[in-house]
């Protein structure tokens, strides 16, 4: 069921984690609490996108008001290096998403160990390798001897299980912050050091999350939210203001005029994002990227061709209870990440998003970070917009949040509707969409795996993507 309505709704990219996060919400839990036992179990079956080695970030809706969470991690104190190989031991982070399962703990309502129970069963008994799984370990490279031995002879069907991984999970349990101090942590930190991975056990006990301030722009009769820096939510709003001035969605959907100049605003977006975004506590953001006036200046500009890559992998999902409302996103970055596995945990490769400049590598620094939500308000609703996507998520927020608006597309229409991406050299669409292009299958992940809910008068709609293996369910 790739879209569903209730009071009570869960949407993943995986059937199995669906069906987890609807029965805690049956048993009373709330969407906090089914958003921990989602992605602990999307940590287990899902592993080339997420992880317990990889980061996350949490943007809600509760009666309170708005909570955002950046839990994305930062490079090693002793990283000294100007260049980080891609999968190389160089490009892990100290890894967030264990420190966000803590973070959320100020809004649940169950027990830690009963909302990983799920995942741990799934971990130690065993689960089967379903088809998304499956293509991504028969598309991967032979990235460690450790990776092999776990994923490298699996295909679709077969049963996979993570002994260890399961007794971390358990530890974790207990205390999340096991994770990064006393023993597991130093266990976990030794490994990673056999493996060439300059991290000590401070970086990971002195990590932390944080609370953030979205930022915010307008676009027709929204307030639109997206995440600060470090991450490139400011690129989906720049994004958006830019289109929102042209009016170019006057135009039909699929003319190639507007896809012309959609592609045109989102290299402008991207190359000021690749010159101006960074870990601001590094370096400072400026003020004036979504003003008007700038916006207006830059259309008039030509630009270089900026560094667009849509070879990141991620898993979005949505949860709605009857107060709150939850997207939630972790990451690896690529497929498996580094590929270096430490007690069965593969480990993100985040550092493969230093650059150079602002974004240079350096210790205790956070990356130019891919991953971000949507969130709009108005007309009396509210929407959250997620996605796997890697570099091109920007463009997949934009590009379904105006098939939402512009083009009076119900949600689950405009997470359907045909998708083309500017790849930094070309630009790609799914066949159905009609225009010139380097032509993709007509439902394609390569332009994003997108979950999404709306909540309006007291009722939620929730959206899984049809490219994927993913399911809305009620409860």
């Amino acid at each position: 069921m790739p879209t569903t309505v209730g009071k009570k709704v869960v949407a993943s990219q995986n059937y199995l984690a669906s069906y987890i996060g609807a029965k805690v919400l049956e048993m009373g839990g709330n969407a906090f609490d089914a958003s921990v036992a989602i992605s602990a179990t999307l940590s287990v079956v899902l592993p080339y996108t997420s992880g317990l080695g990889g980061d996350g970030l949490l943007l809600a809706r509760t009666p309170e008001g708005l909570v955002a969470f950046n839990s994305t991690g930062w490079a090693p104190k002793n990283l000294r290096i100007d260049k980080i190989e891609p999968r190389g031991p160089n490009s892990v982070v100290i890894p967030g998403l264990v420190e966000l399962w803590r973070m959320m703990q100020e809004y649940t309502t169950m027990d830690l160990s009963k909302l990983l129970e799920p995942a741990i069963k799934l971990a130690v008994n065993g689960f089967y390798v379903g088809r998304g799984l499956h293509h991504a370990i028969v598309d991967s490279p032979r990235l460690s001897q450790d990776w092999l031995e776990i994923y490298g002879n699996k295909r679709f069907g077969d049963i996979i299980k993570l002994k260890k991984l399961g007794e971390v999970l358990k530890k974790v349990s207990k205390d999340p912050r096991s994770f990064y101090e006393g023993d597991l942590a130093e266990e976990i930190v030794a490994e990673l050091k056999t493996r060439g991975v300059p991290v000590e056990v401070e970086d990971f006990s002195e990590f932390k999350g944080e609370s953030v301030n979205l930022v915010k722009s307008t676009y027709r009769d929204y307030q639109v939210y997206e995440f600060p820096p470090n991450t490139q939510g400011l690129t989906t709003l720049q994004i958006l203001k830019m289109v929102e001035m042209t009016e170019i969605n006057k135009l039909p959907y699929n003319d190639v005029r507007r896809v012309n100049e959609h592609v045109r605003i989102a290299s402008l977006a991207y190359e000021d994002r690749d010159t101006y975004i960074a870990d601001p506590r590094f370096h400072e953001v400026p003020k004036f990227l979504l003003d008007k006036s700038y916006l207006q200046r830059r259309m008039l500009e030509g630009g270089i061709e900026p560094k667009v890559r849509g070879d990141g992998d991620t898993t979005f999902f949505v949860v709605a209870d009857e107060e709150n409302q939850v997207g939630m996103i972790q990451s690896l970055f690529q497929p498996f990440g580094s590929g270096i596995v430490a007690r069965e945990i593969v480990f993100n490769n985040r550092g493969d998003n230093f650059t150079e400049g602002i974004n240079k590598p350096e210790g205790r620094k956070r990356p130019l970070h891919t991953l971000s939500v949507l969130y709009a308000e108005g007309k009396g609703e509210e929407l959250i917009i997620g996605c796997a996507g890697g570099d091109l998520r920007p463009q997949i927020h934009s590009e379904v949040f105006e098939y939402y608006v512009d083009y009076t597309m119900e949600l689950d229409e405009a997470v359907n509707a045909p998708r083309f991406m500017f790849t930094g050299n070309k630009v790609i669409a799914e066949s159905r969409l009609g225009v010139p292009s380097t032509k993709l299958e007509p439902y394609s992940p390569q332009v994003g795996i997108v979950q999404a809910l709306k909540t309006h008068k007291g009722r939620h709609i929730a959206v899984a993507d049809p490219r994927s293996e993913g399911m809305a369910l009620p409860v």
